[in-house]
């Protein structure tokens, strides 16, 4: 994995360390703090290239958030505006709740996906005798 990965692999989990901290007002703490957490273990792991690892932890990050995201999927979060979910800091509805939990758990998702493929690629280039 070249050096600019890793850098942004570091730096997701320091993002993703931060939003568990922000979680301790959530109503659903644990759960978050738990995804969060798994999330930022599989980018450290990716940052110091433990790629077997990375991919193990981010692939269960991954199926945990796609899991995770069905029942906002079915409520369709996405409709609510992104305007609305970043006008104020409180989680004023129900509505606000969902679309905010939909796009953090779609960031989760898609970055996982990023981890396990670069991973994948620098495990592949490792066991390359030409490279």
């Amino acid at each position: 994995m070249n050096l600019g990965f890793r850098i942004a692999h570091g730096t997701m989990a320091a993002l993703f360390a931060v939003s568990v901290l922000l979680q301790f007002n959530d109503p659903s703490p644990l759960a978050w703090i738990a995804l969060y957490s798994l999330a930022t273990g599989a980018c450290v792991l990716g940052a110091i290239k433990k790629y077997a690892c990375a991919q193990i932890l981010g692939g269960i990050v991954l199926i945990i958030g796609l899991i995770a995201q069905i029942p906002y999927v079915r409520a369709k979060a996405w409709e609510t505006a992104f305007s609305d979910l970043t006008r104020e800091w409180h989680m004023s509805s129900e509505p606000i709740v969902d679309g905010r939990e939909f796009y953090a758990l779609l960031w989760i998702v898609a970055w996982m996906v990023v981890l396990l493929i670069t991973a994948r690629r620098a495990i592949t280039r490792s066991a390359d005798p030409a490279s």
